[in-house]
């Protein structure tokens, strides 16, 4: 039997660097399958990107910054 490694759809959190004028993502900085794992990396994010929009998702869903 063989596993195959695990889609980008299959994480359901993800960290994105978002544009200057928040109308678009930058770029995604991490995904994630549960929830505390995606708010460490969320939290580090702001940390590393001072200044930038960074947003937490879950699907069309922002949970982070609320």
């Amino acid at each position: 039997m063989r596993i195959s490694p695990p889609t980008i759809e299959e994480f359901a959190f993800h960290v994105e660097l978002w544009s200057d004028d928040n109308l678009r993502v930058h770029e995604t900085l991490a995904v994630a399958r549960n929830i505390r794992v995606a708010t460490a990396a969320y939290e580090e994010a702001v940390r590393g990107q001072e200044g930038r929009i960074v947003k937490l998702r879950h699907g069309a869903r922002v949970i982070l910054p609320a």
